[in-house]
């Protein structure tokens, strides 16, 4: 079941591919529209409704109701839920065109259209709605992440409907985690930081805002930063974003021994993890075990074959270690994954000068 935009902000993937707009009819205030899409193949949909029984039992519901806007709702989350996005979108629109006043049709039919990249026709339903309902504080946060997700995002748009939601409801956690998230994206810090706090003031469970928070302090090298992590990792003790952030802050304020310590408890939980393996090889570099630091910048190289840096980083350990003709070819490679890695190109330039 769709449930809400917080995923576009946090990159909380759900998995899904984005794939083309599909064209349907709407009313004229949705953008993108004007032609009704090809009907589907009844062997298709026989095949869905065999292998998902909720669905089948969901489509003999509405041939005995075909008037019935919940079930057309019911419908597309179970599409939804099992990845079929084109029927989830025809039946979205059926319950919308049948009671457009229910919020929930508006909210799933929106986000549909937004997981299948089509921004403003998401803004134009809940646009229409609010000429309905301009109060309806889901509807209100929703379109806030639609705006700052536009192309163009429109960032005073978004903060200004999410201060509306705030005046119906001073409590509302969501509204100040986006609004944090905004002001983080424009570069405002303080006033993120300050959205993110109040955030957990409101809601103390709540997770993404004690990553952000921790991210943040780390940026500024400040020890708040383990406070809000492990905060994080007391709600979710498997988070490996949390632990990765604590060993690259510990790494990034010299304390290598306990930051290497760190990674390597990442690796031996994911042996694939290629961001820690990779993290690993540069302290490990930095504080000349040039042998350690080229064995797992090759463990990176592995796991990640198209991360020019890896190469890169491997190139300064082979060429420590003078194996020069090997170090060129690492960096060519750096070069050729990446055109703009400087670094590679200064190298390259002079070990094929000397």
């Amino acid at each position: 079941m769709i449930k809400g935009r917080k995923w576009l902000m946090i990159g909380s993937a759900t998995g899904l591919l984005l794939i083309a707009i599909l064209v349907i009819v709407l009313k004229p205030t949705v953008p993108g529209f004007g032609k009704k899409p090809d009907q589907p193949v009844s062997d298709s949909l026989a095949m869905i409704e065999q292998l998902t029984p909720e669905i089948g039992n969901l489509s003999t519901s509405i041939h005995e109701d075909p008037k019935n806007p919940g079930l057309y709702f019911a419908r597309a989350n179970a599409y939804f839920d099992y990845g079929n996005l084109k029927y989830a979108l025809a039946d979205f629109e059926k319950a919308y065109r049948i009671d457009s006043t229910n919020p929930a049709h508006v909210l799933g039919f929106s986000d549909c259209l937004f997981f299948l990249n089509n921004a403003e026709g998401a803004i134009a339903v809940l646009e229409d709605y609010r000429l309905h309902d301009p109060n309806d504080l889901d509807v209100l946060v929703t379109l806030a992440v639609d705006y700052y997700k536009l192309p163009k995002p429109q960032m005073q748009k978004s903060i200004d409907l999410l201060n509306e939601a705030l005046k119906l409801d001073i409590q509302h956690a969501d509204a100040y985690f986006y609004k944090g998230m905004i002001y983080k994206e424009s570069g405002d810090t303080a006033k993120a930081i300050s959205n993110f706090q109040t955030t957990v003031e409101v809601d103390p469970d709540f997770y993404d805002a004690y990553m952000q928070l921790g991210l943040l302090y780390a940026a500024k090298k400040n020890s708040l930063a383990l406070q809000y992590l492990n905060n994080a990792l007391a709600l979710d003790s498997t988070s490996r974003e949390a632990h990765y952030a604590i060993a690259k802050y510990y790494q990034d304020i010299g304390k290598m021994s306990t930051a290497i310590n760190y990674y390597k408890s990442l690796i031996t939980d994911n042996p694939q993890d290629a961001d820690a393996i990779y993290n690993l090889a540069t302290i490990y570099y930095g504080i000349d075990s040039v042998k350690a630091a080229y064995r797992y910048y090759d463990l990176a190289i592995k796991q990640s074959p198209a991360k020019a840096m890896c190469y890169y980083g491997k190139g300064l350990c082979a060429e420590e270690l003078k194996n020069i003709k090997e170090a060129i070819s690492l960096y060519t490679q750096a070069l050729n994954l990446d055109p703009d890695l400087v670094l590679a190109e200064e190298k390259l330039k002079q070990l094929n000068a000397e």
